[in-house]
């Protein structure tokens, strides 16, 4: 790291000597990269011809070079080491004592070459060998004032941090600003540095050798002197451009720094001979008329001797002094050149008024010229005044300028696509960001353009030449413009780009999909349909919030379509689906949904199912830089069929009859035969429009069938509008949710009450009446029945669920009707209750139960479930005959009653002696 950071200490020292002036780039197809690294003890020297590097151990050198550059590398292995290896170079060198020289040729291929030097096994050493820094001669008053280790100069991350901001054109980040003025006071530099704490020019000029300042080399402001070429755009124009070029070290073929001793500016002097200037006879000067490169020059030292022809330029400089620069723009041919002088006058004047601001012996001529310039006003900042420093101590420093007036950019930026984007605020071309660079692959970029409400960038002044655009931000809603577009900028004139960015669209395809609630699939149930839904889509231009509807707001829809189901349910957006409406957004040929908001409703539902009366929205918004966005959501709106449902139920109760059947007839005249399934039930699914018909055609044991037919229509509107009045049918119809539930009815069938009269010896009698009433008291008189021959007698038709009474009303012949000790006739109760679906009936006869099971027995049941016979066996007793008056018997029976009462008398009187006491 510490030779790393000595050779960047050497390259950002070249550039202050060498002139501070910054190259033209060479154009990045004749560039190629090369690389270069140094492992073990030895010594790499490269030389392209005008520059030499020097590389140690773990040393990397890159560089990007110019194609066809020739290169010289000698490597030297340190003493107890040799060349092991070289990768990266075909040749095998010329060995040259202890060293071999390699020659190569850059071609457009990046190449990568290695070194390695190894230990001579043969001998062994403990010494370290250390590679000593070479540290040239300072004045001593400057090295002095900057307190380091000349030995090992310490420069921590954060110096090459910031070194590395400047070698990107970033030189006063807040971190760079406060690490220099912290240097500054340490080192008490304040009167060396200018305001942005940079070492001023004159000072840097006694700087020979950056290597030992340390952190300091952050002080070294190469900004301004990487501008100073910036203005000649012709290379081979300018001869003076062409010198520094071919020396800059930051633009040359290796962008590396140069050795200070092999530093030479390329650049001469040319001695016109001299010049003598008279006014009115009166000798007011002399002074000879010098080039640089072909440029006009002035002496700057008016008191030292001229350089002649062919005095080498050792370095230059930017002079920043105002009335040196205001000499140089308004002196003799410069770019406002005063009137009121003679030509040789003014040429003379110029040199003297130079040497009057640097030395005070500029005489009369240069003090009656800076006068007259020093009111004026200042240059324009891309004027630029140099100070060249002869080859030779005892030669004049001489001046010339450079000038290149800037010119201005602005840009606009518009929509793509007006129709898409007008009156949307999704859309927003402010805040669009352009960089403008200086090379055609957008790099090196020189300034930033911002597009405001307006459509329009500010307007900055640049340096006439060829620029290069590229959008950097995308503004709101739009896709990021990737093309970079070249501007060509003149000087004193306006340069104006016109830019569009295409608006970001959704290409949806499936704008919904409709699928049957139920079973979730695009598939209908029984007659219905997933084709011919009609849905109305709105959609509102601009943003809204996450689930607004903007029709809440009082917006309304900048464009409305209907638009179709297929049969598999999908709704695309295509003119193929829609049914009437607006004109679709088409970009690039296809169908396309702006930014915004849409809306979904149906409005039209298909065959056999229900309206979906929920509002669906959705967002389209803006996602990326890429054209296309995938933000809408495609709503999958789940469809209710129309549905009927026929549930039977057994009479009065709420209890569901299974295996009940019935016949649906369809509007076109077909029929289907429906079961009614475990819980009593029928459901049909996707009723199709038109005139339905549903009637019972059978029943399961211990019901009637139900005759009544139920008839309904099924309207265009796909709702149930029911033609039959049920009432008395034993139906009753309700709708719950836009279906219909059916509820049949089926009574019970009646059961049969049979009376079985018999004598105390089981015989049958004949001729017994007994009459079936409604109620406990007998008043209301039901039917009347005799017994037969077999002693049975019957009531049919009697209804499960209703109590019935019924007693003897004549007895048969012989016989009397029992009657209880209030002399009443017994009164029968029957109670039934009934549930064929579950195998229930039970019967109660005068309180004591019954049920399915007892078939045997005095009281028990008979028949099936579609016949059951209630069977009581009712029992009568033989009646005794009294005797006639007068027969034997009498006496005796009178006796017996008389004994009786008597006996009757004493218990009663003995009950109440006992009492007494």
């Amino acid at each position: 790291m510490r030779k790393l950071k000595r050779i960047l200490s050497l390259f950002l020292v070249s550039i202050l000597v060498v002139g501070n002036i910054q190259a033209i780039p060479a154009e990045a197809s004749n560039i190629t990269k090369l690389e270069i690294k140094v492992k073990g003890e030895g010594e790499v020297f490269i030389d392209d011809g005008s520059s030499k590097y020097s590389l140690g151990n773990k040393d990397v050198f890159r560089a990007d070079c110019t194609v066809d550059t020739n290169l010289k590398i000698t490597a030297t292995p340190n003493e107890g080491y040799f060349i092991s290896s070289v990768e990266g170079i075909e040749n095998d060198g010329v060995i040259n004592g202890n060293s071999k020289i390699y020659d190569i040729n850059l071609t457009e291929n990046a190449k990568s070459i290695i070194i390695n030097f190894s230990e001579n096994p043969k001998k062994e050493t403990k010494e370290e060998i250390v590679q000593s820094d070479v540290v040239k001669e300072e004045p001593q008053d400057v090295l002095n004032e900057i307190d380091v280790n000349e030995k090992e100069p310490q420069v921590d991350s954060k110096v090459d941090k910031i070194l590395n901001e400047y070698l990107q054109g970033i030189y006063n980040s807040e971190e760079a600003l406060s690490f220099r003025k912290e240097l500054v006071s340490k080192h008490k530099l304040e009167d060396k540095v200018d305001e942005n704490f940079f070492f001023k020019g004159e000072y840097i000029n006694k700087l020979i050798d950056l290597e030992t300042i340390g952190d300091c080399i952050v002080l070294v402001d190469i900004s301004k002197k990487d501008l100073a070429l910036e203005y000649l755009q012709d290379e081979n124009v300018d001869p003076i451009l062409e010198s520094l070029n071919n020396l800059n070290p930051i633009r040359t073929r290796f962008r590396r720094s140069l050795s200070l001793m092999s530093a030479r500016t390329g650049m001469t002097v040319t001695n016109h001979g001299n010049l003598t200037y008279y006014e009115g006879g009166i000798l007011m000067g002399r002074s000879d008329m010098f080039s640089i490169n072909g440029r006009t020059a002035f002496c700057a030292d008016h008191s030292k001797v001229s350089p002649g022809t062919g005095v080498r330029i050792l370095s230059t400089s930017v002079e920043n002094n105002s009335d040196i620069r205001k000499i140089l723009y308004y002196g003799f041919e410069g770019p406002g050149q005063v009137g009121g002088w003679a030509s040789n006058g003014l040429r003379i004047a110029t040199a003297m008024a130079i040497s009057e601001v640097r030395h005070g012996d500029g005489r009369n001529l240069g003090k009656r010229l800076l006068n007259q310039v020093r009111g004026l006003p200042e240059p324009p900042s891309s004027f630029t005044a140099y100070i060249a420093d002869t080859e030779g101590s005892s030669y004049q420093d001489l001046a010339f300028w450079m000038y290149n007036p800037k010119g201005s950019l602005q840009i606009s930026k518009s929509s793509a696509d007006p129709s898409i984007t007008n009156g949307n605020n999704y859309y927003s071309i402010a805040g669009a960001e352009y960089g403008v660079f200086k090379s055609s692959n957008a790099t090196g970029q020189v300034a930033t353009l911002t597009i405001g409400s307006n459509g329009w960038s500010q307007e900055i002044q640049l340096d006439a030449g060829t620029y290069y655009i590229k959008e950097t931000k995308a503004p709101k809603g739009y896709a990021l413009d990737r093309n970079i577009y070249p501007i060509t900028v003149n000087s004193g004139s306006k340069a104006v780009g016109n830019y569009k960015d295409k608006p970001q669209f959704d290409p949806v395809g499936v704008l919904l999909r409709k699928v049957d609630s139920d079973t979730g699939a695009n598939k209908p149930q029984g007659n219905g349909s997933l084709a011919d839904a009609h849905f109305t889509f709105k959609f509102y231009a601009g943003e809204y919030g996450d689930g607004v509807n903007p029709a809440d707001l009082g917006v309304s829809p900048t464009r409305t379509w209907i638009m179709r189901t297929d049969e598999f349910g999908f709704s695309m957006l295509d003119n193929s689906y829609k049914v009437s409406g607006d004109d679709l957004y088409i970009v690039n040929g296809s169908p396309t949904l702006p930014l915004g908001t849409i809306t979904i409703q149906e409005t039209k539902a298909p065959t056999g199912y229900k309206i979906n009366p929920e509002i669906f929205v959705r967002r389209i918004t803006p996602n990326g830089a890429a054209e296309s966005v995938n933000t809408y959501n495609e709503p999958i709106i789940k469809e209710d069929s129309l549905d009927l449902t026929i549930r039977k139920v057994q009479e009065g109760t709420h209890i569901l009859l299974p295996n009940i059947k019935f016949r649906h007839t369809k509007p076109n005249g077909t029929t289907e035969e429906l079961t009614t399934n475990p819980n009593g039930e029928i459901v049909i699914k996707g009723l199709e429009q038109g005139r339905h018909k549903i009637i019972e055609t059978k029943t399961t044991e211990g019901f009637e069938v139900n005759p009544n037919e139920f008839v309904f229509e099924v309207t265009s509107s796909n709702t149930i509008r029911v033609i039959s009045n049920t009432t008395n049918m034993g139906m009753s119809y309700v709708e719950s949710e836009g279906n219909g539930v059916l509820t049949v009815e089926n009574s019970l069938r009646p059961f049969q009450l049979k009376v079985v009269k018999v004598n105390d010896k089981n015989t049958p009698l004949k001729g017994a009446e007994f009459t079936l009433y409604s109620d406990r008291e007998c008043r209301n008189e039901i039917s009347k029945a005799v017994s037969n021959e077999k002693g049975e007698l019957f009531f049919d038709g009697l209804k499960v669920g209703t109590p019935y009474y019924f007693k003897e009303t004549k007895a048969p012949e012989g016989y009397r009707i029992p009657v209880d000790s209030n002399g009443n006739v017994h009164v029968y109760e029957v109670v039934t209750e009934s549930q064929p679906s579950n195998g229930i009936f039970n019967f109660t006869i005068d309180g004591v139960k019954y049920n399915a099971n007892s078939t045997n027995g005095d009281i028990h049941i008979e028949g099936n479930k579609n016949d059951r016979v209630i069977s009581v066996k009712v029992v009568n007793y033989i009646t005794m005959k009294l005797p006639s008056t007068g027969s034997g018997m009498m006496i005796p029976i009178l006796v017996v009653g008389m004994s009786l009462m008597g006996v009757a008398i004493i218990m009663s009187r003995k009950s109440k002696k006992e009492n007494k006491r």
